[in-house]
Parts: structure tokens; sequence; C-alpha cells
């Protein structure tokens, strides 16, 4: 009778003894995240808008978000930062807040037609700053990239590679 040979351990990828903060995958990604932030509140500040301002609205445009709540989390931030955000652009006409008759702890977020033409000029505006950051960088090469970003939050139990909502945006 024969047994099955039992696995080696997997390898270690990521040994404290080997650490180098600036060589740290974590680090680098957030550094690259920073940058694309920065380089997106550039772009949207000649339309008089904030980076944080011109996610909610894209969100709300495709149906990401619908509530206070969904943008919380898919910002990855407090209902109260977002509350406020929303105030400022709900006072510059480009979003409404509806109570629901049922819940009147909920509110709704809809987008005016001032917030949609806003919505028309924001992916053009993500997608220079994404030109400008990938420069030089292959189809394939981004595809990888996304597949493997999108690996890491399924799994610490984000959304679903085949069912996020983010799978096919190009920005």
């Amino acid at each position: 009778m024969t047994y099955p040979t039992p696995l080696s351990p997997p390898e270690d990828l990521f040994d404290p003894a080997d650490y180098e903060i600036g060589k740290s995958v974590g680090y680098l990604l957030g550094r690259a995240k920073n940058t694309l932030s920065q380089g997106v509140e550039q772009e949207v500040s000649s339309l008089d808008m904030t980076h944080a301002q011109a996610s909610c609205l894209m969100m709300l445009a495709k149906g990401e978000a619908t509530t206070v709540t969904d943008l919380a989390r898919n910002l990855n931030t407090d209902a109260g930062s977002v509350t406020r955000l929303l105030s400022r652009m709900e006072k510059r006409g480009l979003i409404a807040r509806t109570r629901r008759d049922d819940d009147r702890r909920v509110v709704d977020l809809s987008i005016t037609p001032a917030g949609n033409a806003m919505v028309e000029k924001l992916p053009a505006v993500f997608c220079n700053v994404m030109r400008r950051h990938f420069e030089g960088f292959t189809h394939d090469e981004i595809e990888a990239l996304r597949g493997m970003l999108l690996r890491i939050l399924a799994n610490h139990g984000g959304p679903d590679p085949a069912g996020c909502p983010f799978e096919r945006n190009t920005g």
C-alpha cells in the first residue's frame, strides 16, 4: 500500500527577516494608490470637485451605491465623512437625498441633471490619469495587475472577482 507524499509546507513569501518597508508590496500599493488619487485630485480640481466627490458621483451613476452606507463601504470611510461630503454635493445641486417611507433612517441618493452633466466628464478624467500613470504598460500587464488586485480583495473576503462591480472598469 502506498501513501501520498506529504506536501511540503508552502513557501513563506513574507519573511520578517527579509522585510524592507520601501520594497513591501503593501507599502508600494499604498504609495501607488496615493499617487493615483493625487492625480485624480489635480484633474477634478478644474471641475471644482474633489476625488471623493467624483468617486461618489461615479458610484451613484453606475448603481454601485445608493445609500450613505454603500458609499462609506466602497470608499472605506465612515458614514459621517460621507454625509458631510454629500451635504456639499447637495448644496451644489449634484445629488438629491430622499428618506425612505418604509424606513426613515435610510436615505436614498440620486443624481440630479447637474450631477449627470458632471458624470459625463468624469470617465475622461479618470482615464487621463490612468494613461499617465500606466504609460509603457501593455494591455496584458494591466489585466494581470487587475486580476491580482481582485484576488487580494477576494482573499480578504471582499468582492468575488467574478462578480466584482468594478471588474470591467478601466480606470
